[in-house]
């Protein structure tokens, strides 16, 4: 069982966190401002049913993956140069598209 003091100062730091402004309130103001209230609580529907998704995906996701790769190392690498491959493919089409 988590202890009291623990929790009260986890969840006091996540409030914190959740009423910073950011990126999201910035989208969320502008979007209620210039097209209305009932697209401004979409838009922020939106953006924490992305939140909630993403954080659970990452949750259930982390230690299935994590293990996964531990196992075989060779997706690992495979993995690792999939990846670069396709940025390395972006950034010439980005550099090909600047001239």
């Amino acid at each position: 069982m988590i202890e009291p003091a623990v929790l009260l100062t986890c969840a006091s730091i996540i409030l914190g966190f959740v009423f910073i402004p950011g990126p999201a309130t910035s989208l969320t103001v502008a979007r209620a401002t210039t097209s209305g209230t009932r697209v401004g609580i979409a838009t922020g529907a939106g953006i924490t049913a992305g939140d909630f998704l993403h954080t659970i995906v990452f949750a259930v996701a982390s230690g299935g993956l994590g293990t996964f790769l531990r196992r075989n190392p060779a997706v690992l690498r495979w993995q690792g140069k999939v990846v670069g491959s396709i940025y390395c493919a972006l950034g010439v089409r980005l550099a090909l598209q600047e001239r």
